[in-house]
Formats: C-alpha cells, sequence, structure tokens
C-alpha cells in the first residue's frame, strides 16, 4: 500500500465541491482546514441535524458548509476517516474564550502553546487596523506602505499557521494510506513544509482544484489574486523588489472594490460564477499601472457596490491614454 499525501488547494467555493469530492473519493483519510468541532462529528454520526450544526456556528459560507457537510457525511459512511486539523485558529479561538472569560493578557501569555499565537494574531491585528486609519488619509504612498506592512504581518500569520498544521498532520498519518489535505490556495507553504518534515516517507503531491477551468483560459493552474501574490512574496520570503511589492499592494486595493464578496451559487449557465468574476477582476486589475491605481484608488474610495466599481475601472480603461 503506497504512502501518497495530496493537497487540494482551493478557495471556499460552491463551485469547487464536486471538484473535492471526486478528488477525496481517491483516499482513505480526509484532512479538513477548520478547528476540531464536536458538533461537526455529531452531525456525521446522525446526533444531530444538518440545519442544528449549522445554526449553531457562525460561519462565513453558510451554503458551503451544508453542501460540503453533506458530502463529506456520505464518504464518512463509506469508511473515510474524517479529521479537522487546523491548530492555529483553535488557539485564536481559545484566546478568544479566554479573553471574554475575564483573563488578561498577561494570564494568557503564561500558556506557552497560546504565547506566540497571541503576539503574532495581535500583532497582524494592530498593522490590519493601522491600515485602516491610513486609507483614510489622502497620501497613496503613505497607504501602500501601510499595505505592505499589514502583508508582512499577515505573512508570518500565514506561516506559523503553517508550520502548526503541518506539524499536527505528521501526528495523525497512519504507517501507510492515501491521505487528501484540504487547503486554502495561499497554503502553498504548507506542502514545503510536509516535504521538509516527512522527506521521502511520503509522496506529496498537489492539485489546484479549478486547474481544468483556469489552464486552458491561463495556461496555468491556478491565477493569485494581487493581494495573495504579495503576502505569499513575504510568506516564501523571496527577495524584496520595492516597486514590485507597491504595484501588487496598489492593484490590490483596486482589486478589493470590484469583487463580490457573497456567496454565489453555480447554475447550468455558469458552473463557476467565482472563478469567472475573479478572472476578470484579476486580468482588469493587471492592466493597471501603479499612477492608475492611486488615481482610481480615490473615485472608488466611497463606492460601496462591487459592481459599480467594476464598471468605474472598465471606463477608465476603455478611456485611458495608451501611455500612462
Amino acid at each position: 500500500m503506497e504512502r501518497l499525501i495530496t493537497l487540494g488547494f482551493s478557495p471556499h467555493r460552491i463551485e469547487t465541491l464536486p471538484l473535492a469530492e471526486k478528488l477525496m473519493k481517491e483516499h482513505d483519510i480526509i484532512i479538513l482546514e477548520e478547528p476540531y468541532n464536536e458538533l461537526f462529528f455529531s452531525f456525521l454520526e446522525n446526533k444531530i441535524s444538518l440545519e442544528t450544526y449549522v445554526e449553531n456556528n457562525d460561519f462565513w459560507f453558510p451554503n458551503f458548509v451544508k453542501r460540503a457537510s453533506l458530502i463529506l457525511k456520505n464518504l464518512y459512511n463509506q469508511g473515510k476517516k474524517i479529521f479537522q486539523i487546523e491548530p492555529y485558529l483553535e488557539r485564536v479561538l481559545l484566546i478568544q474564550n479566554k479573553l471574554a472569560e475575564g483573563q488578561t493578557p498577561e494570564e494568557i501569555l503564561q500558556d506557552s502553546k497560546l504565547k506566540e499565537v497571541y503576539h503574532i494574531e495581535n500583532r497582524a491585528i494592530g498593522k490590519l487596523l493601522d491600515y485602516y486609519k491610513t486609507s483614510l488619509e489622502n497620501n497613496f504612498s503613505k497607504i501602500i506602505e501601510a499595505v505592505k506592512v499589514f502583508s508582512k504581518a499577515d505573512a508570518e500569520r500565514f506561516r506559523l499557521r503553517d508550520k502548526l498544521r503541518a506539524k499536527a498532520i505528521l501526528k495523525i498519518l497512519p504507517e501507510r494510506g492515501k491521505v487528501y489535505v484540504e487547503a486554502g490556495t495561499i497554503h502553498i507553504y504548507l506542502k514545503k513544509l510536509l516535504h521538509i518534515y516527512l522527506g521521502k516517507q511520503w509522496k506529496i503531491r498537489h492539485k489546484f482544484l479549478l486547474e481544468n477551468y483556469f489552464k486552458p483560459l491561463t495556461g496555468k493552474s491556478w491565477i493569485f489574486p494581487p493581494g495573495e501574490l504579495l503576502t505569499l512574496r513575504y510568506i516564501l520570503k523571496r527577495k524584496e523588489d520595492p516597486q514590485a511589492e507597491n504595484l501588487l499592494a496598489a492593484r490590490s486595493l483596486i482589486y478589493i472594490k470590484i469583487i463580490p464578496k457573497e456567496e454565489l451559487v453555480p447554475s447550468e449557465k455558469e458552473l463557476f460564477p467565482h472563478a469567472n468574476k475573479e478572472l476578470k477582476a484579476i486580468q482588469m486589475v493587471n492592466k493597471l499601472s501603479f499612477n492608475e491605481c492611486a488615481t482610481l484608488y480615490r473615485e472608488l474610495f466611497f463606492i460601496k457596490d462591487p459592481d459599480k466599481a467594476k464598471k468605474v475601472v472598465e471606463n477608465f480603461l476603455k478611456h485611458r491614454k495608451i501611455n500612462p
């Protein structure tokens, strides 16, 4: 029996679920990218309903969770072993609960398991708040620096998150078998860590679940939006390139204005609604120079509707000068 780990890189979108299900069926063990939740296993074991499970949790993507849970229950009934492994987020939740119970930061820092997570999470949140404050100023260069500073703090958070998850995965690996690991697209570092920790003991491969959608259109398995590309540079500790980083940061500010935030449900006419919109948005912002992003940032600042913001950018690109 072989030793195989497959990392399935994918966003939490309904449109990816049929692709994930197909890949999961080929494995003995499924490792989900989420903190341990007792109610989830109660649902798998028919102790509670799907409605009870969803209603008693605060999910960012409830429709995704509902559909994913039904798929996972079917796989569980087929004998697949399912684990929820995301120790970083588990520790964040524990810290939040301790603070809600009245514990002080000093008391929490006495716990060696929570100390590093507390410091990194606190720093990332602080830098995000700094960015929000700076974004109100009329100084685009200063805003870009704030984006980069937050992105670096976020990268440290992702590095620790991947490190803790990789080590937790090692603890539950069987002697042999086929293991599927769910992972968000930004968690490239997780694969590198598994290679480091396991050496040649296991075959480690990866699959971008939307590869068959993106490759015919772009020639690539996945297209990262500018903000993720910036963060990945810092996660993977690429050589500093201020000009490239500034441009990615600038484009990310436009991208987040034109991309929809709500869950989109696939249809017969549009099987990949999120991927369609995200690819078009990425292609659009990748046409913009740094100075053009600065101009558009001011125009888009008070626009809340992504469709309206997108039309502004489309109109800008249509009427801009050939050599901006």
